[in-house]
């Protein structure tokens, strides 16, 4: 799959510079693949420390409360 990206000037020409031609796409791939799973780690992180709020359980249990109350 081909995309298209636009960065600062100075980036690119760092990049066309150090990473040879024959390189690129499988550089950017890698770059993409670790970042990815950085994020992916940290939304995780996020999940189980809002898993762990006692606060917001109880908020979270008072609103299916309400909505198991039905339509009125």
């Amino acid at each position: 799959m081909r995309i298209t990206l636009s960065i600062p000037d100075e980036v690119a020409r760092r990049f066309r510079t150090v990473v040879p031609l024959q390189q690129r796409s499988r550089w950017m791939t890698r770059l993409l693949e670790r970042e990815l799973a950085d994020l992916d780690d940290s939304l995780a992180a996020a999940c189980r420390a809002a898993n762990r709020d006692a606060a917001l359980r109880e908020e979270i249990g008072d609103w299916q409360a309400f909505d198991d109350e039905g339509p009125e």
